[in-house]
């Protein structure tokens, strides 16, 4: 159940959006970004083989963490061809559940590339000059920049922060073989062999920052189509098409949540009697509340959470929440307890 004192809350709302995307359209494009992944996948599939046998035999940590870099990229390139498979092509919680799943990837890169380009850059072990890690470098500069602008527009269209968050990976990776053909370059042209695991900590420490925005949602700044779709989600009989009863869909960001509980919390103070029901809440509240400010939040739960019903009688001072299924218990139970008295400071 969603903590008390988190509440899942919503956005500012009129009547239920209409989506801005046909069920056909939305098929369609995630068809070509199914169609883009498989591409991705068979270059890195190639890219990291290749990457890390030539980065074994040059004793190059740079070209080993390229081609690890290749392996994980290719690992996001299999989840987002599961997501936009079957079932779960119209399913919004497979959507997150594939955001998450592609920045875990960037985390798995990290580690290896961090220490072993600090023991390199330590013993001052001189990695040897590598042809064919120049050539993978250049190529993935050409292909990759390609390949990521086209998923992020595509991300753009039918609302998919996982599918932006593979798009960025492949512009990172062809920032990252940038760097690589200047490290390879400068040891084999100057005899810089620091550059190469000056390289690695590079590609480590960019790789941490992509999985903590990936994380979060960072710079995925698409909105899903979707919204109020009456297509969202049906014929799906897999378990990622419908919500867990412990889970409430909330498109607030933790700021945005953060101000929600907070005009909860004022409005609890006004809170004179709660009736509860399984499915609803009524609250009476003192001549003396915010009206603007309960109907403000109103609209805000509206937009974020449609699965709500509100309404709020300003003659009466009652506000009045329910929702339909008890799938949506847990975030009646957290705006309940914010509106009692006695939590109201919470």
């Amino acid at each position: 159940m969603t903590p008390p004192g988190e509440l899942p809350v919503l956005s500012p709302s009129a009547p239920t959006a209409e989506p801005t995307i046909s069920r056909e359209r939305y098929a369609e494009v995630a068809r070509k970004v199914r169609q883009l992944s498989w591409l991705s996948l068979g270059w890195m599939t190639i890219e990291g083989a290749v990457a890390i046998t030539a980065g074994v035999l040059a004793s190059s940590i740079a070209l080993v963490g390229f081609g690890l870099d290749s392996v994980i990229e290719g690992v996001a390139s299999v989840i987002i061809i599961w997501r936009f498979t079957g079932s779960r092509v119209f399913s919004q919680l497979a959507e997150r559940r594939a955001q998450k799943l592609v920045a875990i990837q960037f985390f798995l890169l990290a580690p290896y590339v961090g220490v072993e380009s600090v023991r390199v850059l330590i013993d001052g072990e001189h990695p040897g000059v590598s042809v064919l890690g120049i050539a993978l470098a250049v190529g993935s500069i050409v292909l990759m920049p390609m390949l990521g602008i086209a998923k992020e527009r595509l991300a753009d269209q039918i609302g998919s922060a996982a599918t932006k968050g593979e798009g960025r990976q492949n512009m990172l990776c062809a920032y990252l073989a940038g760097a690589l053909l200047v490290g390879l370059l400068g040891n084999a042209i100057l005899g810089a062999w620091w550059l190469d695991p000056v390289v690695g900590l590079l590609i480590a420490a960019v790789a941490v920052r992509e999985g903590v925005e990936a994380w979060r949602g960072d710079g995925c700044c698409v909105s899903s189509p979707l919204d109020g779709a009456s297509f969202a989600a049906d014929d799906c009989d897999d378990d990622c098409c419908s919500p867990s009863p412990e889970i409430v869909l909330c498109s607030l960001d933790r700021g945005a949540l953060a101000e929600q509980a907070e005009r909860y919390a004022v409005i609890g103070r006004a809170v004179t009697d709660i009736e509860r029901s399984p499915l609803s809440i009524v609250a009476t509240l003192s001549a003396s509340v915010d009206g603007d400010l309960v109907e403000r939040t109103i609209r805000i739960e509206r937009e974020c959470c449609p699965f709500f019903d509100l309404d709020f009688d300003s003659d009466r001072h009652r506000l009045a929440i329910g929702v339909d299924s008890e799938k949506m218990a847990p975030a009646l139970e957290a705006i309940s307890y914010a509106l009692r008295p006695e939590g109201a400071g919470l």
